[in-house]
């Protein structure tokens, strides 16, 4: 009798659980729906951006981890004097540099680097008659040279890496007819960056510039937080700052604390975005694209992110984003690295900054990498660009 009657409160258990169950079930399948409409009308979220939101969520907990966040780069004392050459480690890259370049790059795709802008195309979308369109488009051209960005390519090496892979190819400066000028260009210029945009702020003797950099910043993060004002050095919105204040040059270098965060791909989707904003912000600006130093043999490492292949990886992917009429790509690094690329260990205190006294080599690259766009054809591209979306490879 008593296993019967167990038996059968079991049973009554089961059947109440299963009424719940019934009775639960379209309040689930409403909330359910209701998040999914929501996704779908939402400006902010929709199917697309779920994989995209969720590998930044992981990326964000891992970076956040004991031990994951570099102790280099998070460093903003000041540069030492010189120190001890530091011991070599041997690296892929010595077999990689000795590869044959290719720098005939004309009608390769969005990989090869050249940014088109199709200038007839612009212009007569403008409404101007044929003719007129055709006569004002050869006078800009006259007045407006078209830069390239070209690479040297290598044979790539296997990388197993979730943040990068060997992109086989070395970005280089943006060739276009610069002209050297003094120190005044910098009155009306702003340097967006890191711990090294720091290290030109505090170095380089461009004390009429206006630097917005902290350690530790993220392309990520530019747009996204506070940044600090190296002339007050006070916390601001650059967001704010960039659309209420007028620049004719915009510097920016940032990649070096993505090197184990994210990977290439969304580097240079969140590169392009920040673009975007600073062009629609800033028109008429030129902007240029620093690359980012390499690090030193000793700082170099393959058991982790923080080497000169992922440097390269993410160098390339910004290069990609020049167009050599507005938006330039600059490469200090021949600068500063020896002949296997790496960064050179009698400039460096740390193998990822530069000495104190190195940075007037950088100030004189960047003023002898100058560009000066009158201000109607500035304009002009500008307003192309907002009208018709970005160029066909950015």
């Amino acid at each position: 009798m008593k296993k019967e009657k167990e038996k059968k409160q079991k049973k009554q258990r089961r059947n109440l659980q299963l009424k719940e169950n019934i009775y639960n079930s379209p309040y689930l399948i409403l909330i359910l729906l209701t998040s999914l409409a929501v996704m779908v009308c939402s400006d902010e979220i929709g199917f697309g951006a779920i994989p995209e939101q969720a590998q930044i969520f992981v990326w964000d907990a891992y970076a956040k981890m004991p031990g994951k966040q570099d102790a280099a780069m998070a460093s903003s004392e000041p540069a030492p004097e010189i120190g001890e050459d530091v011991n070599e480690v041997h690296t892929i890259q010595e077999d990689a540099r000795q590869e044959d370049s290719m720098t005939d790059l004309e009608g390769e795709t969005e990989n090869a680097g050249i940014c088109k802008e199709e200038n007839d195309d612009i212009l007569n979308d403008s409404g101007l008659p044929a003719d007129d369109a055709d006569a004002e488009n050869a006078e800009n051209t006259e007045e407006m040279p078209k830069g390239t960005t070209d690479f040297l390519y290598y044979e790539p090496v296997q990388i197993d890496s979730p943040y990068y892979k060997d992109a086989g190819k070395i970005a280089l400066t943006t060739t276009y007819p610069y002209t050297k000028e003094n120190i005044s260009y910098f009155n009306d210029a702003a340097f967006l960056g890191d711990s090294r945009t720091l290290g030109i702020s505090d170095y380089a003797g461009l004390e009429e510039a206006d630097f917005y950099c902290d350690s530790g910043m993220m392309i990520f993060k530019l747009l996204e937080e506070e940044i600090t004002y190296q002339k007050t050095g006070n916390k601001v919105d650059l967001t704010q700052v960039l659309q209420e204040k007028r620049y004719r040059k915009i510097y920016i270098m940032l990649g070096m604390n993505e090197l184990g965060y994210g990977n290439t791909e969304m580097y240079l989707k969140k590169y392009r975005e920040v673009l975007e904003k600073i062009r629609e912000w800033q028109p008429g600006a030129v902007v240029y694209v620093m690359a980012n130093l390499h690090v030193s043999r000793e700082k170099n490492n393959f058991e982790s992110e923080f080497n000169n292949i992922n440097i390269n990886d993410k160098n390339a992917a910004a290069a990609s984003l020049a167009n050599g009429t507005d938006i330039f790509y600059l490469d200090a690094n021949p600068l500063f690295t020896d002949e296997e690329g790496f960064l050179n260990a009698e400039l460096t205190f740390d193998g990822v900054h530069l000495y104190a006294q190195h940075y007037d080599v950088w100030r004189e690259f960047l003023l002898e990498h100058a560009v000066e766009v009158q201000d109607d054809v500035q304009e002009k591209g500008t307003e192309a660009y907002l009208e018709n979306g970005q160029d066909e490879n950015v």
